[in-house]
């Protein structure tokens, strides 16, 4: 009796199995679609849109994914330098950068003296020319008529220097652009300078299928045809509901899962005790 009772739940849970697994064969999952004429914006490659008074441009599309890109030709951007950085301030040329250091008396606290102005000194060889260190700075040393003379490295002509202080025109060179900026002193503390200037910032945005974008604090849902375009959708109501039903449905394949695993081990369990020997 204990072995045909074995045997009868083994192929009941056999069968709970298998009606699970056959669910999750043949079941399909929803999709989030989007028709064109649904969508807000349909788009191809190298389109451009506008959102907020802003102009988009789709800079790249592939399989389920892309780039949106915004570019603002007018942006503030800054570059900090560090004392003792090498500035380029043309393309083949570097100076170098020097924080001048405000004098503090003694009854003054060094954290409260911030210095007013910085240098940019053209590099040179130390083997060409003899400098000699004071207190007020570094000094070259020239020979003349069989006398040495100490000039002031900010005096020297051979080596050129120049000071600037907050609010100053600058111009250096961008190496990542490849152009020469104008820009103006914005800040000088103890370790670095910031400079600011006028130039181009590209804001890259990704897209991916089923997902969502923000542009311009305005949020769209994001979905791929499949066509070598993107729809762009601002019914969100509509969207996020097509996403909830595609969850529910993994939730419930994800539940099967564990019926069709439970159903196997509890059978398996049964089948092992059904072959047990009955004592007496």
């Amino acid at each position: 009796m204990q072995f045909r009772a074995g045997i009868l739940y083994v192929v009941l849970f056999v069968v709970v199995a298998a009606g699970a697994y056959g669910v999750i064969a043949t079941a399909e999952s929803p999709e989030v679609t989007l028709s064109e004429a649904e969508a807000t914006f349909a788009l191809g490659e190298g389109d451009e849109f506008e959102v907020g008074g802003q102009v988009f441009n789709v800079s790249q599309l592939a399989d389920g994914s892309g780039t949106v890109e915004h570019v603002d030709e007018e942006a503030v951007l800054d570059v900090e330098w560090d004392d003792g950085d090498s500035v380029p301030v043309e393309e083949d040329l570097e100076y170098i950068l020097e924080i001048n250091q405000p004098e503090v008396a003694d009854d003054e606290d060094e954290d409260d003296a911030s210095p007013e102005s910085f240098t940019l000194r053209e590099d040179y060889d130390d083997e060409e020319y003899e400098t000699v260190e004071r207190a007020d700075g570094l000094y070259v040393v020239v020979t003349e008529n069989g006398s040495e003379e100490l000039i002031h490295i900010d005096d020297f002509d051979e080596i050129d220097s120049q000071v600037y202080e907050v609010g100053d025109a600058i111009e250096f060179y961008d190496e990542e652009t490849e152009t020469q900026v104008e820009g103006e002193v914005a800040t000088i503390r103890a370790e670095v300078v910031v400079v600011e200037y006028v130039g181009e910032l590209v804001t890259e945005f990704d897209l991916e299928h089923a997902n969502t974008v923000t542009l311009e604090g305005e949020e769209f849902g994001v979905v791929f045809p499949g066509d070598g375009t993107v729809y762009l959708t601002d019914d969100l109501e509509s969207f996020e509901g097509q996403l909830d039903d595609i969850e529910t449905f993994e939730d419930r394949v994800q539940g099967l899962w564990w019926v069709v695993s439970l159903a196997g081990l509890t059978g398996t369990l049964i089948a092992g005790l059904a072959f047990m020997p009955a004592r007496g």
